[in-house]
């Protein structure tokens, strides 16, 4: 899956004044820095939110609103090795699994990108948090996004 989101800036700072300017009302954001852009992805649905840093407090998951003009965004593109109702090969307690991914999170920090994925096999039972690496490991020559993934 390629795509491109425009959320704010990683390492931003929203201060105070930003949020309770006068030609801005009302944002569901909190003041502080933003340290990780988190890009949930899910059938039909699509989201950004945020963790901010302000001082000792860490407020997680903040979803995207609007903002005003002085709180900078930018664009970041992506590409993910699988795609959403892709079926693949999963490994629980050392017995192979066909399951199908349901979810996608794309995690942006000051450490670079990670990929994970929720997958739900037979039984109905969904895992998430799974790294993209070890969902490659276990799907070594299937097709990978139109490419071989050996």
């Amino acid at each position: 899956m390629k795509g491109t989101i425009n959320p704010i800036r990683l390492r931003e700072v929203i201060e105070y004044e930003d949020l309770f300017h006068d030609t801005f009302s009302g944002s569901c954001l909190r003041t502080g820095r933003i340290v990780q852009i988190v890009y949930w992805i899910k059938p039909g649905k699509s989201f950004i939110s945020y963790d901010i840093l302000d001082g000792k407090k860490k407020y997680l998951n903040i979803d995207d609103c609007p903002a005003p003009p002085s709180v900078q965004r930018c664009e970041i593109g992506f590409q993910t090795a699988f795609d959403l109702d892709q079926s693949v090969d999963i490994e629980i307690a050392g017995v192979k699994r066909t399951s199908v991914i349901e979810a996608i999170n794309i995690h942006w920090d000051v450490k670079g990108l990670v990929v994970l994925y929720g997958v739900r096999d037979r039984t109905d039972t969904t895992y998430y948090g799974i790294q993209e690496d070890r969902l490659k490991e276990w799907n070594v020559g299937h097709e990978v996004n139109g490419q071989d993934g050996d």
